[in-house]
């Protein structure tokens, strides 16, 4: 799909109709819309999922959804309803995708497609409109390719891992094959049901004890997404209140200062972490060398009793002397003479042969015994070296949450109300946190342990169905759903993975040329999103750098959905070239990363549009773009008051100016303006 025009009419704070051509352009694939905060790039880029899904963004990014029209329009023209048409090119054919709200009756009319040939608008052949449009975008896509570039960050660290691995499955189209994983596990039950009611009383105790462990661990699951929520939640308060701060010229410099304590912290946190995955291997490795010493010392007392020196094992000691008495000549080549000192000697090798069997086992048992006294020399220095690492860097944390608490504290004590208030938010969605996460691993703790006792009932249900002849054929179809399902998940999980490591690929090829730091990237089986050092140790993550890694991911998603466009798979849908629409990409970055990500998103996606504010279009990211924009548009707001002696904003491109914000206006909303070339 390419994007050719967007019409929006009375859409929020746009007034009237308002009309943007989209370069298709292959070379010159960025279209840029230029717009001051407030004046309407998230209504822009919210009209255009609004218009393909039906899908708004949540409440706290989009205020008062019901209110969809233009407010000047619904007072002085009588206006009821707003549209949004989108024309778009999909395989040789351009169609437009219309879709009209009525306010007075908060009616969202169902989506409109036609076709367009030769400049008019006919009929499309479409059945079903929303269901064409989910096989050129699958909705589950749609967030990966429209999406709001301030929430990127949120693609990262611990409560972003869940989002990510969701984006991966939805660029992958595997919804109809989980739905299929559904009907099957539904079916093994069922089964499995079947069969306990065909084998006894027991049987169906043990069927109704598991259910009701089913029950208890889908409630504790809820409990660990509403964490999660939770957890989310605290963390976008705490960077948009942490930001505000930073913001503040009073609590800037204390803000920056507990920036760089923050960071250093989950340094630290980092650091300890892997000193007690160490103490942990060191138990798996070194605690039988370590408890076993004493053993150890009494068991080469024993074999030295059973002295193999100068032994020949069993049966090889009696024909090797038999050969040398009847050949009458050593292995060195003097002579045995029979009655002589030699002869004598040699014979004693049979008096004292060991037993084969013995031997070996004593051999084997004073070469692991070696190997455990080695191991015990080493283990406790290792232990002692671990444990002054652990002391060291938990000291090193004692002081930073010391410093934070102080700064903490002073910015709780200042004068400005705004300010105190701002910090006591802060403290309240940090302890919200922190409540949060511990309640998370505590349920997870009673998961496993449920998880434990129904491993148990179904060991005794299967064991109990087995020996049922009314059950034996419940008993295979189960075990049919569960071939099917174990089969399925399989292919899922390969897919997956397939998909992971090449997102993960690219995004550390982004990574290595853009970032600042030395630093890799790994996404692992769970989908966390990590930086790592030279020396594999996890580095902390400033905001800008967050979003960096968001808009990297988003890039490469859309990167790897494009390969897959004419994958053929017996499972998953296939992939989709896709405009990539973000809102705000540039929010928290420095130039550096500015021009980074202004260099790699162009690149990533077949068309691109970038709604920014004229800050955001920096000299450097408008210089590296320059030769990549094929369209770019300014969004101006009109007042009709006289701005109460506020100055007009403007600003001048190529040598014209353009009005951003203009007063004493006869209409009250936002116009789209084309610049001219």
């Amino acid at each position: 799909m390419l994007i050719e025009y967007i019409k929006i009419e009375n859409w929020r704070s746009f007034y009237g109709e308002n009309e943007i051509w989209v370069s298709t352009d292959s070379d010159k694939n960025v279209t840029l819309i230029r717009a001051e905060n407030g004046v309407g790039k998230t209504s822009l880029l919210a009209a255009i999922n609004w218009c393909f899904f039906g899908i708004l963004p949540s409440e706290s990014e989009f205020e008062n959804p019901k209110k969809l029209v233009n407010e000047f329009a619904v007072e002085h023209d009588n206006v009821s309803f707003t549209t949004v048409e989108i024309d778009f090119l999909h395989e040789g054919t351009t169609y437009r995708a219309s879709r009209r709200y009525e306010q007075r009756t908060e009616t969202m009319q169902p989506l409109r497609l036609s076709e367009i040939f030769d400049g008019g608008e006919v009929p499309t052949s479409v059945d079903r409109s929303d269901r064409f449009i989910n096989s050129v975008i699958p909705r589950e896509m749609a967030p990966h390719f429209f999406f709001y570039g301030e929430a990127t960050s949120r693609y990262t660290g611990a409560s972003g891992a869940k989002k990510f691995g969701e984006a991966v499955k939805g660029i992958l189209g595997s919804t109809v094959a989980r739905m299929a994983l559904s009907d099957l596990r539904k079916a093994f039950k069922d089964y499995n049901k079947e069969a306990a009611d065909n084998t006894g009383a027991e049987a169906k105790d043990a069927e109704n004890q598991i259910e009701s462990i089913e029950t208890k661990i889908a409630q504790s699951q809820e409990r660990l997404k509403k964490c999660d929520e939770e957890i989310d939640a605290a963390e976008t308060r705490l960077d948009r209140l942490s930001q505000e701060l930073a913001g503040t010229k009073p609590a800037k410099e204390a803000q920056e200062r507990r920036a760089r304590l923050e960071a250093q912290l989950a340094t630290k946190e980092s650091e300890k972490s892997q000193a007690l995955q160490r103490a942990e291997k060191w138990m798996q490795n070194s605690i039988t060398a370590v408890l076993a010493e004493e053993l150890v010392a009494e068991a080469g007392l024993v074999i030295k009793e059973e002295d193999t020196r100068g032994k020949l094992p069993a049966p090889y000691d009696k024909k090797f002397v038999d050969e040398i008495i009847e050949d009458g000549l050593c292995i060195c080549g003097r002579p045995v003479d029979i009655g002589s000192e030699e002869h004598e000697r040699i014979k004693s090798l049979l008096e004292t042969a060991g037993d084969q069997v013995v031997m070996s086992r004593v051999m084997t048992t004073n070469t692991a015994l070696g190997t455990l006294v080695e191991k015990a020399k080493h283990a406790w220095t290792d232990f002692e070296r671990n444990n002054e690492d652990l002391r060291k860097v938990e000291a090193s944390i004692a002081r930073l949450d010391a410093d934070l608490v102080e700064i903490s504290k002073e910015l709780a004590a200042n004068p400005i109300t705004d300010i105190a208030e701002k910090e006591a938010a802060r403290s309240r969605a940090k302890s919200q946190r922190s409540r949060a996460i511990e309640l998370k691993s505590d349920i997870k703790a009673a998961i496993t342990n449920f998880d434990r006792q129904k491993a148990a009932q179904v060991s005794h249900l299967n064991e109990l169905t087995r020996k049922s002849e009314a059950a034996r054929r419940y008993v295979k179809r189960a075990q049919l759903a569960a071939a099917l399902t174990a089969r399925l998940e399989g292919r899922l999980k390969a897919e997956e993975e397939t998909a992971r490591a090449a997102i993960e690929s690219e995004i550390d090829a982004i990574v290595q040329k853009f970032m600042r730091k030395s630093a890799h990237v790994k996404l692992d089986k769970n989908y966390q999103l990590n930086l790592y050092d030279e020396r594999n140790f996890e580095l902390a993550k400033s905001t800008g750098e967050n979003q960096l890694l968001g808009l990297a991911f988003t890039g490469a998603i859309a990167k790897y959905a494009k390969e897959r466009d004419n994958d053929e798979n017996d499972i998953l849908l296939p992939g989709t070239v896709a405009p990539l629409v973000v809102d705000s990409p540039f929010g928290h970055l420095d130039p550096i990363y500015r021009r980074g990500v202004a260099e790699f998103l162009p690149n990533l996606a077949s068309q691109v549009i970038l709604l920014v504010s004229t800050s955001q279009a920096s000299e450097a990211v408008m210089t590296t773009l320059a030769d990549k924009i094929g369209i770019e548009y300014i969004l101006t707001r009109h007042n009709r008051s006289d701005g109460s002696g506020k100055q007009p904003e403007s600003i001048e491109i190529s040598g014209t100016t353009y009005d951003l914000t203009t007063y004493n206006s006869e209409i009250e909303g936002t116009r789209i303006g084309e610049v001219s070339k």
